[in-house]
Formats: C-alpha cells, sequence, structure tokens
C-alpha cells in the first residue's frame, strides 16, 4: 500500500511540472490579434552560467548519452546522476574522473560516498574545470580610420569552474529511495568571480513490473547571483542564473540477468527540460556479460553538435576491494570528440 501512495505521489509531481511547463510555454506564445499569426519562438539559450554543469561527469554516464535517470548498478558516480541511486553504494565506494574536453579544456571530478545502514548514504563530490591560460585584448579606435581594431596581446588570462558538494541518499521502501545534493559552486574570469549554492533532488522507483524503473531529478536549483568585480571593471552589474533542468526516465532489461544467465541487456530513455535551451531527448543501450565487460552506447537528441556516444567497462575484484574502470567516447562534431576516463574501487561488501 505504501509503494502505491508513494508512486502516487511521484505521478502526481510530474504531472505538476509538465503542467506548468506547458501554460509556461502557452503564455509566451499569444496569438497576435492584429496580424493574425504566431510571434517567433522563444530561444531560451545563452540564459545561464555555470555552463561546466551541464558536462558529462563520469564516462559511464557520457556513454549512455548523458542519461542520468533510470539507471541498474549504481556506484558513487550517482551522486552526479540521480542522487536517490546512491543506496546502491553497499559500503564504501570512491571514484575519480578526468575529461579532456573541447579547446584543451581539463575537467576532473572526485566523489566518495559512505552508506551508514538504515540512517542512509553520505557522499561528498568536488568538481574542476581549468581553461587554461589565453591571450587578453582590447578593442581600440582607430580614429584615423573610423573603426574599432584589437589590440596587440596584453598579456594573459584564464577561467575556471569549481564545485563542492555533500549529498544524501536513503531507502523509503525496497522500491522507493530518494536523494538530495547540497552544492557551492564558482565561476572566475579573469579578476572576477561569482558564487552561489544550488541542490540537487532525485527519486528513483522499481515499479515491481517486471524490471520497469521510473525516476526523476531536478538539478542545479538556486537563485541569479552577481559578478564580484565586475561592476568596478566594466561598469555595470552581470547577474548569472543558475542551469536548472527537470528530468523524467525510465529503464527496462530486456535480458534480466539471474543465477542461469550471464547476460544483462538494458535500455534507458530520459528527457531533459532546461531553462537554457530546447527540450531534449536521450536514449540508450547497456550490455554487460557477467557483470565484468560492459559495452554502451547512446544518442542525444535536438542538440546542436551532440549526438553519437559509446563506450565500455571492466569490472575486476582483488581481496576486498571490487575495482572498475570505465571510458567513453562523445562526438561533438565540429567542435571534435571528447574523451573521458573513470577509475573507481568500492571496499567491502
Amino acid at each position: 500500500m505504501r509503494d502505491k501512495s508513494l508512486f502516487l505521489i511521484f505521478l502526481v509531481t510530474v504531472t505538476a511540472l509538465l503542467g506548468s511547463q506547458v501554460l509556461h510555454v502557452q503564455a509566451q506564445t499569444p496569438r497576435d490579434p492584429v496580424a493574425g499569426f504566431e510571434p517567433p519562438e522563444f530561444e531560451r539559450t545563452a540564459q545561464t552560467g555555470y555552463q561546466f554543469l551541464h558536462l558529462p561527469t563520469t564516462a559511464r554516464n557520457a556513454a549512455l548519452a548523458g542519461i542520468k535517470d533510470g539507471l541498474r548498478n549504481n556506484d558513487v558516480t550517482a551522486i552526479f546522476n540521480n542522487p536517490a541511486n546512491l543506496v546502491d553504494v553497499k559500503n564504501i565506494d570512491i571514484a575519480v574522473s578526468n575529461i579532456s574536453y573541447i579547446a584543451d579544456i581539463q575537467y576532473n571530478t572526485v566523489v566518495a560516498a559512505k552508506n551508514f545502514g538504515r540512517i542512509g548514504v553520505f557522499g561528498l563530490q568536488i568538481a574542476t574545470l581549468d581553461i587554461g591560460d589565453m591571450f587578453r585584448t582590447e578593442n581600440v579606435f582607430n580614429e584615423q580610420l573610423g573603426l574599432t581594431e584589437r589590440s596587440g596581446v596584453l598579456g594573459t588570462f584564464s577561467a575556471s569552474n569549481l564545485l563542492i558538494g555533500l549529498s544524501y541518499a536513503r531507502l523509503l521502501t525496497d522500491r522507493v529511495s530518494v536523494g538530495g545534493s547540497f552544492n557551492f559552486v564558482q565561476e572566475k574570469l579573469a579578476d572576477t568571480k561569482v558564487d552561489n549554492i544550488s541542490f540537487n533532488f532525485g527519486i528513483y522507483y522499481e515499479t515491481g513490473f517486471k524490471s520497469l524503473r521510473l525516476a526523476m531529478t531536478a538539478r542545479n536549483l538556486g537563485p541569479d547571483s552577481d559578478y564580484t568585480g565586475f561592476d568596478a571593471i566594466f561598469g555595470l552589474p552581470q547577474t548569472v542564473r543558475m542551469p536548472i533542468d527537470y528530468r523524467l526516465g525510465i529503464g527496462y532489461d530486456f535480458i534480466e540477468d539471474s543465477a542461469d544467465n550471464d547476460h544483462l541487456l538494458s535500455g534507458y530513455l530520459e528527457g531533459v527540460h532546461p531553462n537554457d535551451g530546447p527540450e531534449r531527448i536521450h536514449t540508450a543501450v547497456e550490455y554487460k556479460f557477467m557483470n565484468i565487460l560492459s559495452v554502451r552506447g547512446g544518442y542525444r537528441f535536438n542538440y546542436d553538435e551532440q549526438g553519437v556516444t559509446a563506450g565500455g567497462g571492466l569490472t575486476f575484484s582483488f581481496a576486498q576491494i571490487k575495482g572498475r574502470f570505465d571510458y567513453a567516447y562523445v562526438d561533438y562534431g565540429r567542435l571534435d570528440v571528447t574523451h573521458l576516463f573513470t577509475v573507481g574501487f568500492a571496499f567491502g561488501d
């Protein structure tokens, strides 16, 4: 009975979110009574800061088209996906990831979690992005030519991002888990910076109908914030919005593993509603053999330059330690290819 009540709450929450978005879109696109035609579609792109929060954070997640909901057999990296799946951590779990992003940008993440039994699972996450040094120039008006020219090199500057957060998850029943994260985020650009706090929330539900599972996340919830020092340097304030997105996903095992079967084939589908871009669809499949070797692939719909993702993983054990290595290949089209690597270790049972 409790599972049914929680499932109804889940459906009501999803319906309310979707309904509010439909009303929001309808309110922004009224028909012009004079011209008699619909106004151009409103684009939400370039409306937020902290864009590093949209980047993939682990190799498994990246190889599965960035899907964060409905995943099975999770580990500590669920902190960056759906924090409700942290309940899959059995004792102590740690992982590190490296992402060689476009333009020689380096993105690194470190996560750790501990299961405290009935109390729940607590986690810690750190993410850093380093853009490196760039040449500083300025636009100078040439009075003789009557146009603006770029100056010579005036030194270098850099930009970076930082996230430090705490997460918590616990089982409500044997089918339902919830989790959340509280994060401090920072963005630096040359001599200016902006700090903020953000929240992530997730719910995961095993429906009981074969292997079907539903999940929902709300990510990067937080207030607007202002750049420190921007007003003094450029003469005007700069407000930064959080890149909020809502996700609803499902997962299903087309081939279920068991004592008599060493094969597992899972399919995933996820819808994303961001506040700084169009709605998107992620779809992926994952094949595992003997819970040792994994092969993954996916596709991201309605992106300008992203599409195909692929990758794999290898799990190994020694003593009381279970290790894993994951790799992902993400095609950014004209922006070239990105490679991701994740190494993790689980300690104890």
